[in-house]
């Protein structure tokens, strides 16, 4: 039986990004890059939660361990920590946790995850490469951040970083630079460093039509599931074979991030863009142009289901 993929009840973001489920409260939440705010999916009452942010960029958010109201949002060179009630239209409280200094002004914030110790892992980029027609640099990093520890510079020579993850024994990283094409590997420390970066995946070189991947999450069976920026859908890799093992079609062009969530990790929630810029610039739109573009899906029948996502350990 093929996979049913299905529209839920979130109106239609600018860019939705950085899904992620919530298995106490069993609630998706995830933001809208462009929209600058932030929402809640509750599976319960299938209904959505939006609140607006007074910031002038957002990237991700993530709930903070032991509290069912406080979370770590990214935006340009800071983290902060916000106060939500998962509810209302508008956040109770936000102070900034960290300013990254070592960074140029035109890098920003990206995609972000937990390890399994909760400690924070986050990405930058040169903003100048989501703008049209502008040069792209490898000025984009990797860091690591916990209190205990600080904000640690863990890679560097990144184009745009995406979709960071990790395997279930905590041996391997996995990341996606979008404008390298590729998935990249690192071996894990037992100090919290990573190392041994090496290439398993190019998108380019698999005659992938819009080789640009952007979020990524894992199964318990140590498979990849990449969402494909501008060609409608989402891939599964094995990173050992590197071959492409299954494709869903997403209805919207600009498939964004995924992550798994239900109550068995067996859903597969998929995040898109509607932003559609000419063609031939970085970001080149797909095949399809229609309403559910901007949309958030749930993908169901599928064969494997996911791992646990982390609370960020304040």
């Amino acid at each position: 039986m093929a996979p049913k993929v299905e529209k839920l009840p979130i109106r239609s973001f600018g860019v939705g990004e950085g899904p992620h489920w919530d298995i106490e409260r069993q609630s998706l939440y995830l933001i809208d890059t462009v929209g600058v705010a932030i929402a809640r999916y509750d599976l319960a009452t299938n209904k959505s939660y939006i609140a607006k942010l007074d910031l002038s960029a957002l990237n991700f958010i993530i709930p903070v361990a032991g509290s069912k109201e406080k979370f770590v949002i990214g935006s340009g060179h800071r983290l902060y920590i916000i106060s939500w009630d998962g509810l209302s239209d508008k956040i109770d409280s936000i102070e900034v946790l960290h300013e990254l200094t070592d960074v140029l002004d035109k890098n920003g914030i990206n995609d972000a995850k937990c390890d399994a110790s909760g400690r924070l892992w986050f990405g930058t980029l040169d903003m100048d490469s989501i703008k049209y027609g502008h040069e792209i640099t490898p000025t984009g990093k990797i860091y690591s951040y916990s209190k205990e520890e600080g904000c640690r510079e863990q890679a560097s020579g990144i184009y745009l970083s995406n979709g960071i993850v990790w395997d279930a024994e905590g041996k391997k990283m996995y990341y996606n630079d979008t404008y390298a094409f590729s998935v990249d590997s690192f071996d894990c420390n037992s100090d919290g460093t990573i190392g041994n970066r090496k290439v398993i995946f190019n998108f380019k070189e698999n005659n992938i039509k819009a080789p640009l991947p952007d979020g990524l999450t894992i199964d318990k069976d140590g498979k990849l599931w990449i969402a494909l920026f501008g060609n409608s859908e989402v891939l599964r890799i094995d990173p050992e074979t590197r071959k492409i093992l299954e494709r869903v079609a997403i209805p919207a062009a600009e498939v964004t991030s995924l992550a798994w969530g239900g109550p068995n990790l067996e859903d597969l929630y998929v995040t898109t863009g509607n932003i559609h810029p000419e063609e031939g610039l970085p970001f080149q739109g797909g095949d399809i142009i229609g309403p559910d573009d901007g949309c958030t899906f749930r993908i169901s029948g599928l064969s494997t289901s996911g791992l646990p996502m982390v609370p960020f350990k304040l």
